[in-house]
C-alpha cells in the first residue's frame, strides 16, 4: 500500500503531457490553415489576374478593330481603351483589390524586305502598322492586387467581305434605258477585270438601244440578267446597314449625310464619301449634282440608298466605287460619271452624257475597305513572364 500512494501524481503528469501534445498539434494545425488559406487566396489573385490580362487582350483586339492605327503614330504606351471604365466591369471587393488592366499595340515583327521607318528596328519597332500588312503585336496586362499577369499575342485585321462579282458594270433589276444617238456608248471600262472574266451588263427588263454599252461589253436580259440575290443579297444589305448605323453612317435624309464630318476610315472625305447609307423617311429622291468628285480608285465609296427611294446623280459628279439603290438610279443632267459599279432594284436611266466606266480597281479595293473586326493569328498567343 505504500508503493501505490508513492505513483498517485503519475496520472496528472501523463495528461499534462497528453494536453501539451495537442496544443502543439493544434499549433500546428492553426499555422498549416493559415498558410493554406493565404496560398489558396495568393492562386485565385493570380487566376483573377490572368483573367483580367485575357479580357484586356479582348477589349483591345476590340479597341483596334474600331480605330486601326495606319496614318499617324501613337505611341505604345498609351492605352487602347480607358483604363477606369475596363476595370469597373470587375466587381469590387475586399477579395480583390485594385483591379486594373491595359492593352498597348506595336507593329508586329517586319516582314523580310520591307525597312523599318526612320528609327526603328526589328528590337524597336514602330507603334502602328507602318508595314501595312494589318497585323499588330498586342500586349496586355492584368493587375489585381499585387499580382499582375501579362499575355501578348499577333493579331490581324479582317474586312468586309461583299463578295461583289467582278466584271459586272450594272445591275438593274427593271428597265435599261438612254437617249441614244451620238452620247452611245455610255457604258465602257475604265479598268478591265482579271484576265478571262468578260465585262457585262444585266438587266431583268428591257434595254432600249444595245448601242448604249461599248463593244465587247457582255449583254445579259431578261432572265439571262440572273437575280439580284446572287449580286447583292438581302443579307448583305442588312448586314452593310448594321455596319453603317453602329459607325455613324446611316442617314435618314440626304442632308444629315452631306453634312456628315470626316472620318478616316468610313468617310474620308465627309459628305457621302466612304461608307454612306440613306434610307429616307418618307420615301423621296436623292438627288446629287455639282461638280464634286467623291472617293478615288484607291479608296472606293460605297453609296447605298434604301427604302425605295430613287437616285439621281448629275451636273459634273465624278464618283469612285460602288452605287446601290432599291429604287430607280438615274444619272443624267450633265456629264456624271460613275467608276465602278452601279446595282439598282428599279429602272436604270442614262440620260444626256452620263458615263458608267466600269473599273475593275474600285471594286477590288472595296473588298477590303471597311474594317470588321480583329482576330487572333493562330499560334501566335503567349503568356509573359511576369515581374
Amino acid at each position: 500500500m505504500h508503493h501505490l500512494r508513492d505513483q498517485r501524481g503519475s496520472t496528472l503528469i501523463l495528461l499534462i503531457g497528453v494536453v501539451a501534445a495537442l496544443a502543439v498539434l493544434a499549433a500546428a494545425l492553426v499555422t498549416l490553415t493559415q498558410n493554406v488559406t493565404a496560398n489558396t487566396f495568393n492562386d485565385r489573385v493570380r487566376v483573377k489576374a490572368f483573367n483580367v490580362a485575357e479580357a484586356s487582350l479582348d477589349t483591345g483586339m476590340y479597341a483596334l478593330s474600331r480605330t486601326w492605327p495606319a496614318a499617324a503614330p501613337v505611341p505604345s504606351a498609351s492605352p487602347l481603351f480607358n483604363s477606369a471604365a475596363f476595370a469597373s466591369r470587375f466587381l469590387a471587393s475586399n477579395d480583390f483589390p485594385g483591379v486594373t488592366g491595359s492593352a498597348t499595340a506595336v507593329d508586329d515583327p517586319n516582314p523580310a524586305g520591307i525597312p523599318y521607318p526612320t528609327g526603328y528596328s526589328a528590337s524597336n519597332p514602330p507603334p502602328w502598322d507602318a508595314n501595312g500588312n494589318k497585323q499588330m503585336l498586342l500586349t496586355a496586362t492584368g493587375t489585381v492586387g499585387k499580382s499582375t499577369a501579362k499575355v501578348q499575342a499577333i493579331v490581324r485585321l479582317t474586312y468586309f467581305n461583299m463578295q461583289l462579282p467582278r466584271g459586272m458594270a450594272l445591275f438593274a433589276t427593271g428597265n435599261l434605258t438612254s437617249n441614244g444617238g451620238g452620247n452611245n456608248p455610255k457604258i465602257s471600262v475604265e479598268v478591265a477585270p482579271p484576265t478571262g472574266t468578260t465585262t457585262s451588263i444585266h438587266v431583268g427588263g428591257t434595254i432600249d438601244d444595245t448601242s448604249v454599252a461599248a463593244t465587247g461589253i457582255a449583254q445579259f436580259v431578261g432572265a439571262a440578267a440572273g437575280s439580284i440575290d446572287d449580286v447583292f443579297p438581302l443579307s448583305m444589305v442588312q448586314a452593310l446597314k448594321a455596319t453603317a448605323q453602329a459607325n455613324g453612317r446611316y442617314f435618314t435624309s440626304q442632308a444629315a449625310a452631306e453634312a456628315s464630318p470626316v472620318d478616316p476610315v468610313w468617310s474620308p472625305q465627309g459628305g457621302i464619301s466612304g461608307l454612306t447609307v440613306i434610307e429616307p423617311n418618307p420615301v423621296t429622291e436623292v438627288r446629287f449634282q455639282g461638280n464634286a468628285t467623291y472617293n478615288s480608285e484607291n479608296s472606293p465609296g460605297l453609296l447605298m440608298i434604301l427604302g425605295g427611294s430613287s437616285l439621281s446623280i448629275g451636273g459634273n459628279t465624278d464618283y469612285y466605287g460602288v452605287v446601290y439603290s432599291q429604287g430607280d438610279v438615274s444619272t443624267s443632267h450633265g456629264t456624271p460619271t460613275i467608276h465602278g459599279m452601279v446595282i439598282s432594284t428599279g429602272n436604270e436611266n442614262l440620260i444626256g452624257t452620263a458615263n458608267l466606266d466600269y473599273n475593275d480597281t474600285c471594286v477590288a479595293n472595296l473588298l477590303s475597305m471597311y474594317p470588321l473586326n480583329v482576330k487572333l493569328v493562330p499560334n501566335t498567343w503567349r503568356e509573359l513572364r511576369s515581374h
